[in-house]
C-alpha cells in the first residue's frame, strides 16, 4: 500500500492580496479616469466646432440684416411720398403712374431669413450643456430672444401690408393689366384708370400705409420698430462673433 505525502503550499501573506487588491483597483481607477478625460476631450472638441459653426451663421445673418435694413428704410422713404400724395388726392377718374411705384415699393414684401443651422442642433440636441463658457451662453440665449422680437415686428408689418395690398387692388388697375392684357408698353403709361372713387376707401389705403411705417420706424411702440429691432440684432450678432473669438480663442 503507497503512502502519499502531502506538498503543503505555503500561505501567502495578507500584504500579497492587498497589493493585488491596490493593483486592480489603480487599474481601474486609472481606467475610468482615462475615458473621463477622452470623453472631456471629446466634449470639448464638439463645442469648438459649435462655436465655429455658430460664427459662420451670425455672419451669414449678418448679410441677411444689412439686407433687411435697406430694404426697411427704403420701404419707408417710399412710404412717406405715398402718404404725401394721399393726403391732397381727390379721387378721379385716373391715377399718375408714379403712385403705383410709390405704393409697390411702400408696401413690398419684407423677409427676414435667419440661419438656424447651429442653434437648431444646440436647442433640439440638448448640446447647449456642452458651452460651458456663461457669457457666451448669455449671449446666444439673448440672440435668440431678439429674433422673437424682430420676427413680431415683421409680422406685424405683413399684416397691415397685405390688407394695404388686398385694397390698393379694388382702388386701380395696376400695370401689368395694360402691359399684358393691353400690349402697352409700361414706358408709354403715364396714368392708371382708377375703379373706386370712394374717398372714404383711399383714407383707409392712407391709414394702413401710415400703420404699416408706424410698425417699421415708429420709436414709440412697445415693443420697438422693426427698423430698430434690425438694427439692434445686427449689433448683437457683431458683439456674439468678438464675443466668441475671444473666449474660444479662435480668429
Amino acid at each position: 500500500m503507497e503512502v502519499h505525502a502531502h506538498t503543503h503550499t505555503p500561505r501567502k501573506k495578507w500584504t500579497h492580496y492587498f497589493w493585488e487588491f491596490f493593483m486592480l483597483f489603480l487599474a481601474v481607477t486609472l481606467g475610468f479616469f482615462v475615458e473621463n478625460q477622452r470623453e472631456h476631450f471629446v466634449e470639448h472638441q464638439r463645442e469648438k466646432q459649435f462655436m465655429i459653426s455658430l460664427i459662420e451663421d451670425l455672419e451669414t445673418d449678418k448679410a441677411e440684416l444689412k439686407r433687411g435694413i435697406s430694404q426697411t428704410d427704403s420701404t419707408i422713404q417710399y412710404a412717406d411720398s405715398a402718404l404725401i400724395f394721399l393726403t391732397s388726392y381727390k379721387p378721379s377718374a385716373e391715377i399718375p403712374f408714379r403712385f403705383s411705384d410709390l405704393i409697390t415699393v411702400a408696401g413690398q414684401r419684407l423677409s427676414l431669413i435667419n440661419t438656424d443651422r447651429t442653434s437648431s442642433q444646440l436647442k433640439n440636441s440638448g448640446a447647449m450643456r456642452l458651452i460651458r463658457n456663461s457669457k457666451v451662453v448669455n449671449g446666444i440665449l439673448q440672440y435668440w430672444k431678439q429674433i422673437d422680437k424682430t420676427n413680431i415686428t415683421l409680422e406685424r408689418y405683413l399684416i397691415y401690408r397685405n390688407a394695404g395690398r388686398e385694397l390698393s387692388f379694388k382702388l386701380f388697375i395696376v400695370p401689368p393689366v395694360y402691359v399684358h392684357g393691353l400690349g402697352i408698353q409700361q414706358d408709354s403709361i403715364r396714368s392708371l384708370r382708377v375703379i373706386d372713387r370712394d374717398s372714404k376707401k383711399w383714407d383707409e389705403l392712407a391709414n394702413l400705409i401710415a400703420v404699416s411705417q408706424l410698425v417699421l420706424s415708429g420709436a414709440r411702440l412697445t415693443s420697438g420698430s422693426h427698423l430698430n429691432n434690425l438694427n439692434r440684432q445686427y449689433a448683437m450678432a457683431v458683439n456674439l462673433i468678438a464675443l466668441i473669438k475671444k473666449e474660444y480663442h479662435l480668429k
